[in-house]
C-alpha cells in the first residue's frame, strides 16, 4: 500500500504542532507495517522557524520526504496568511500530479487550511481516495473568537468549500466525539465516514517519576503544590480564569503555578501578571522535547483550558501527555468536550466548568490537601493513556483506517470507470 502525506509541516520538526505529532505516528506506521510505503510533501519550513531551512529531499528510515518552498505564513493578515497558504498547496498539487498515479491513497492534514483543496482536486482528477485528518477547524475557530464575521461572504464561501472537502474525503478522521459531532452537524456529513482518533502520547519517551526529583523544580527553585500549564498560548484557551484563580490562591504559599510556553496570549498574559502583581505565576519558556517527561513529572496537578463556544473545534493534545506523565488533569471545558468525557471515564482529574476562576481555586485547594486522590488519579490516567492512546494502539487505529479505505476504493473502481475525469471544483473560491 503506497501511501502520500501532505502537511505543511514535517521531521525533523520537533517544536510542536501538527508536524511534531504527525512525524511521530507516521514513523510508527512505518516501523509496524512492511506493507506501508510512505511519501511525505511538506514544505521546508519549521513551525517555530524560518524559511528554506530544509533540504528539498531526504529519505528518513525509509519515508521519501519531499519539501517545497513556500512562504512562512505568519502575516498578521488573514488574506495574506491565506495568499501564502495557497501557494503551499498550489506547490503541493502540481507534485502529486507530477508522480501522484502510483499512490493508492492520499491524507491530507489541516495545516494549512487551504491544503485539502489540492488532495481534493488530485481525486477527482485520479480517482484515487484521501483521507481528511482534522486537528484543526481554524474557521469555525475564527468565528467562535469573533475573529472573522460569522455571515461575511468570505466566510459563507470558505465554508462551502471546506464542506466540498469533507464530502469529498473517502474518510474524515477528527481527534474527540465532540468534534465528530461538530462536524457531522454543521456539514451535513454522515457520522459513519467520520473516524475519531486521539492524539497518541509517547508512553516511552513520558513516563511517571518522583516530583521532588525532577530538574525542572530544582532548576526553577519550585517547591510545594504546583500547578502546570505548558503548552501553546494559543488565542482559543482560556487564560482569564487560571489567572484569576491564581490572584484568589495568593494567600496559599505552598501553592505555585508555572506557565511554560510562549504563543498569541503569550503577552497578555505577562502584561495580566506585572499590572496585577500576580505573584504566585511563573512564566517559563518552552523545555526541549527531551526534557517533557521531566517537566510534567515536576507537577502536582496540569491544567488545560478552553475558551468557550471552541468545544468541538479543538482538542488540546497536552491532555494525552499529562496522561501518560502519571498527573492528575484539571480541565476548564465544557460537559461535552472529549477531555471531559476522558476524565469521567478514567478517573483522571476533575473538569471546572469554564470562566468560573471560584470553583477552579476550591479544586485546587482540595487536591494540594489531599494527596491520596492525587496518587489515584495520577495511577488512573497513566493506566488509561496506555490502554488507549499509545502511538502503537493509534498506528493500529489509522492502519485498519488506511486499509479500508484503499480496499472500498478498489471495489468501486469498476464503478467508477466511466467516471468524468475532471474534478468537481466549487464555483465560487475565497478570495485572498
Amino acid at each position: 500500500m503506497r501511501i502520500c502525506i501532505l502537511s505543511e509541516y514535517f521531521y525533523p520538526d520537533s517544536t510542536g504542532g501538527t508536524g511534531t505529532v504527525l512525524s511521530k505516528l507516521i514513523r510508527q506506521l512505518k516501523d509496524q507495517h512492511d506493507n506501508l510505503e510512505i511519501d511525505v510533501v511538506t514544505s521546508r519550513n519549521l513551525f517555530r522557524g524560518t524559511e528554506g531551512t530544509l533540504p528539498a529531499r531526504e529519505v528518513w528510515d525509509g519515508v521519501h520526504i519531499y519539501r517545497l518552498k513556500a512562504p512562512v505564513p505568519r502575516q498578521k493578515s488573514i488574506k495574506r496568511r491565506l495568499a501564502a497558504n495557497m501557494v503551499f498547496t498550489l506547490r503541493a498539487f502540481a507534485r502529486l500530479m507530477l508522480v501522484g498515479r502510483r499512490y493508492d491513497l492520499i491524507m491530507v492534514v489541516t495545516a494549512p487550511p487551504t491544503l485539502p483543496l489540492a488532495a481534493k482536486w488530485f481525486s477527482g482528477l485520479t480517482n484515487i481516495p484521501y483521507i481528511y485528518l482534522v486537528y484543526d477547524l481554524y474557521l469555525d475557530m475564527a468565528v467562535a473568537l469573533k475573529m472573522v464575521p460569522a455571515h461575511s461572504r468570505v466566510t459563507r464561501t470558505f465554508r462551502k468549500v471546506q464542506k466540498s472537502w469533507f464530502h469529498g474525503a473517502a474518510r474524515t478522521i477528527v481527534l474527540g466525539r465532540c468534534m465528530r459531532d461538530h462536524v457531522a452537524s454543521t456539514y451535513a456529513l454522515d457520522a459513519e465516514k467520520i473516524g475519531v482518533v486521539a492524539i497518541p502520547s509517547n508512553l516511552e519517551m513520558i513516563v511517571p517519576q518522583p516530583k521532588e526529583e525532577t530538574n525542572f523544580r530544582r532548576d526553577n527553585d519550585i517547591e510545594g503544590f504546583l500547578v502546570l500549564y505548558a503548552g501553546n498560548f494559543a488565542q482559543y484557551q482560556d487564560f482569564d480564569t487560571l489567572l484569576d484563580a491564581a490572584k484568589l490562591l495568593s494567600h496559599r504559599p505552598d501553592i505555585t503555578f508555572a506557565f511554560v510556553g510562549d504563543g498569541a496570549k503569550k503577552d497578555y498574559i505577562v502584561s495580566r501578571i506585572e499590572r496585577e502583581n500576580i505573584s504566585n505565576v511563573r512564566m517559563l519558556p518552552f523545555v526541549p522535547e527531551s526534557e517533557l517527561s521531566d517537566m510534567l513529572g515536576a507537577a502536582d496537578v496540569s491544567l488545560v483550558t478552553l475558551e468557550r463556544g471552541i468545544e468541538g473545534l479543538a482538542v488540546p493534545s497536552k491532555f494525552y501527555n499529562i496522561m501518560a506523565s502519571g498527573r492528575t488533569t484539571v480541565a476548564c471545558v465544557p460537559n461535552g468536550s472529549e477531555i471531559a468525557h476522558v476524565i469521567a471515564e478514567a478517573d483522571c482529574g476533575v473538569q471546572v466548568g469554564q470562566e468560573d476562576p471560584a470553583a477552579l481555586v476550591q479544586v485546587l485547594a482540595d487536591l494540594a490537601d489531599d494527596p491520596a486522590s492525587l496518587e489515584r488519579m495520577g495511577q488512573n490516567a497513566r493506566r488509561f493513556c496506555e490502554e488507549r492512546y499509545g502511538f502503537h494502539r493509534i498506528g493500529q487505529q489509522f492502519h485498519r483506517i488506511f486499509t479500508d479505505v484503499v480496499t472500498q476504493n478498489k471495489n468501486a473502481a469498476p464503478e467508477a470507470g466511466n467516471r468524468a475525469a475532471m474534478p468537481s471544483i466549487p464555483s465560487a473560491k475565497p478570495k485572498t
